[in-house]
């Protein structure tokens, strides 16, 4: 089949993707998100911030959340905009579910929380919180995301100054 015909098709389906790009610099870390239309949103990060934005992407892309972090960056908004407070009280119920699990799963992946503690807080956080629905998710669901988060962080570590982490968030 031709080329216009799967670009006809793919416009309706939602198969956008995103570049994510965590460099490390000598003080500074820099987050920078390119989307498939080639429109980007960038920022610089302290020396340790990648840890909780990668693990709104394993969370994020474990349960196809559209809404989350990178979700709403991938649907244009910018990097800046999610960190604006008036902004992120606006954010539906997705949004909120992605932040309860990123922060969880940093628990989890320092081991400060084993996989059923993780599930107990994400139900219990989401519980005291209007409208958030928390997913169908089982310990194995929670050890894949644990140990691709522990890969991803310890591929962050062991980047040199001036070297990258790229990811694709589909």
């Amino acid at each position: 089949m031709n080329h216009l015909f799967w670009k006809y098709l793919y416009s309706f389906i939602d198969v956008q993707k995103m570049e994510i790009k965590f460099s490390k610099g000598s003080n500074r870390n820099w987050l920078s998100c390119t989307r498939e239309d080639g429109s980007n949103t960038s920022v610089h990060l302290g020396p340790d911030i990648p840890f909780h934005d990668i693990a709104h992407f394993v969370v994020e892309k474990q349960f196809e959340l559209k809404k989350g972090f990178f979700g709403n960056i991938r649907s244009g908004m910018t990097i800046e905009e999610l960190s604006d407070p008036k902004i992120i009280k606006t954010l539906g119920q997705e949004s909120w579910l992605a932040e309860i699990m990123a922060r969880n799963l940093q628990a989890l992946g320092s081991q400060a929380a084993t996989s059923e503690q993780f599930l107990e807080l994400v139900q219990w956080e989401a519980q005291n919180m209007k409208g958030v629905k928390v997913p169908n998710m089982t310990t194995t669901n929670v050890e894949t995301m644990a140990a691709e988060y522990r890969r991803l962080c310890a591929d962050w570590e062991m980047l040199l100054e001036n070297e990258s982490l790229e990811l694709v968030f589909k």
